[in-house]
């Protein structure tokens, strides 16, 4: 197995200018799975392979001011 990633670069490179706007209804699908983890105020949370970071909204809500992500 390779430790090439050059063609995963270049797959993402092309297509991350535009990659929000090619998926504009995930919000509420993010808020959802969040929902679902029952964080409370003051928890702390990974948001390991965050991608675009449009999850960081609804887990910064969700933990509050006293938790971290």
């Amino acid at each position: 197995m390779s430790d090439d990633h050059t063609h995963v670069q270049e797959f993402f490179t092309a297509r991350a200018a535009d990659w929000d706007s090619r998926f504009p209804d995930d919000g509420p699908a993010y808020a959802a799975a969040v929902a679902a983890l029952g964080l409370r105020a003051g928890d702390r949370v990974l948001d390991a392979g965050c991608g675009t970071g449009r999850a960081l909204p609804p887990l910064r809500a969700a933990v509050g001011a006293s938790g971290t992500v």
